[in-house]
């Protein structure tokens, strides 16, 4: 009979491994707690973000505490679900602090300040930009709520994310610039019409510029003899002007019939 810790070490063998600087022992272990974690998660209340995601997240810090020298010794499980509760909590206070416009988040001071009127518009813009940000890959969720919603530098963040630091300025860039676009997406209302599905699957991109230009004429070319598209075109360029401007893209302006 083979012996039982060499063919599978336990949680402690693989945590001193990977204190030892060997990232192939933490790989073993996400392997080892990843589904058992997914099944955990599965009977908690719906959370701001996937629950893969959730997962990721606990892993990469509990990594950060253990390659640091501290963190679990012995069973990783209990460490990891402590730390995902804790996520999850702290998520769901923060959820609207994903930034999309390049200002400071909102202060409870500001809510106060607003009207009634104007709290309700930005609290249906904060649902908004929440619905998009959840549309995103998972490389650029991470990104921007570790950058924006927790305050990490791209020093810090570098290694996690197996990047250099300006690596991951490039990259939350991109993901700021996905994430305008997903929002603007998120005002498009759905159809059924053929015709339309094609231009309205990309409008909040091509409102944006990011449209390969053959794409964007076919667009361009439907919303000439679509009122309806038309419409929805004209208010997204409306909302898109409230928006940084895209660092490398075309204008749109005047496309419009």
């Amino acid at each position: 009979m083979r012996n039982a810790i060499v063919d599978d070490p336990p949680d402690a063998v693989l945590l001193d491994a990977v204190r030892a600087g060997d990232l192939g022992a933490w790989d073993a272990l996400f392997r080892r707690h990843a589904g058992p974690l997914r099944r955990t998660t599965a009977g908690w209340p719906a959370q701001p973000a996937d629950h893969d995601d959730l997962i990721a997240e606990a892993f990469i810090r509990v990594l950060s505490t253990v390659r640091a020298g501290s963190g679990p010794r012995e069973s990783l499980r209990p460490y990891l679900v402590v730390t995902m509760r804790n996520l999850a909590a702290n998520w769901g206070r923060h959820r609207n602090r994903i930034e999309l416009y390049g200002t400071a988040p909102e202060t409870e001071e500001d809510a106060h300040v607003a009207g009634g009127e104007e709290l309700a518009v930005r609290r249906w813009n904060e649902q908004l930009v929440w619905s998009a940000y959840s549309t995103l890959p998972g490389r650029w969720r991470t990104v921007l709520w570790r950058t924006e919603a927790e305050g990490d530098s791209p020093r810090e963040l570098a290694p996690l994310l197996g990047i250099s630091p300006n690596g991951v300025t490039v990259l939350a860039r991109r993901a700021r610039e996905g994430l305008r676009q997903a929002y603007l997406q998120a005002q498009v209302p759905a159809v059924t019409t053929p015709q339309c599905l094609a231009a309205r699957r990309r409008m909040g991109t091509w409102v944006r510029g990011g449209v390969p230009q053959r794409q964007a004429g076919l667009i361009a070319d439907h919303l000439a003899g679509c009122e309806s598209c038309w419409t929805v075109a004209s208010r997204l360029a409306e909302a898109n002007r409230e928006l940084p401007p895209a660092a490398s893209s075309r204008p749109v302006e005047g496309r419009y019939p």
